[in-house]
């Protein structure tokens, strides 16, 4: 073996360094950085503030508004509003595809936790068809399953929640108290 090492022609470019390691292999995290202070607290009083929306006005007009599915779609709105799960098209999409599937599932299979889960795994299919990506819209398929609820009802009530969800996060982005939001309508 040779301790010697070459010499570049003159005028060569060295070799380019090897690629940095994933932060993983450094003892890190591939976690994305923590958003700050600011935008974590303000993200977060903007998703309790949409949940006391839904809450106040499913208890004025006694109807249920604030489901789990879209709990966790004001959580996507109100934290990472420039995600494409958080924009217009895939929450209302998303959700009211889903739960129409779902209720279609119900209608031809009855209730049960299969028919749950097929359900839920054919909204996936159906978002990705619809290019509406909403991933708390899968939960809203076996919502329809296994709740039965009234379907006009429940349709009519998920799109006033999906689009209630939708300007919220609008207002709280004029606001500034969320990042800029939305970034595309459709």
């Amino acid at each position: 073996m040779s301790n010697q090492t070459q010499t570049p022609a003159p005028g060569a470019q060295p070799p380019a360094p090897p690629p940095a390691a994933p932060a993983a292999a450094k003892g890190g995290s591939g976690a994305p950085p923590f958003p700050g202070t600011k935008p974590a607290v303000l993200g977060t009083l903007a998703t309790v503030v949409s949940l006391v929306v839904l809450v106040a006005l499913g208890e004025a007009t006694h109807h249920l508004l604030m489901i789990a599915p879209l709990a966790a779609t004001a959580m996507i709105v109100c934290s990472t509003p420039a995600l494409p799960p958080a924009q217009p098209r895939n929450v209302v999409l998303g959700q009211l595809g889903s739960g129409v599937l779902g209720l279609a599932a119900v209608a031809l299979f009855g209730h049960s936790l299969w028919v749950a889960a097929i359900a839920a795994g054919l909204s996936v299919g159906l978002m990705l068809v619809l290019r509406a990506v909403h991933a708390p819209a899968a939960a809203t398929a076996v919502l329809a399953v296994l709740q039965d609820p009234k379907p006009v009802g429940f349709l009519v009530l998920l799109g006033i929640g999906s689009v209630l969800l939708v300007l919220i996060g609008l207002i709280a982005s004029k606001a500034g108290v969320i990042a800029k939001y939305p970034t595309y309508w459709w």
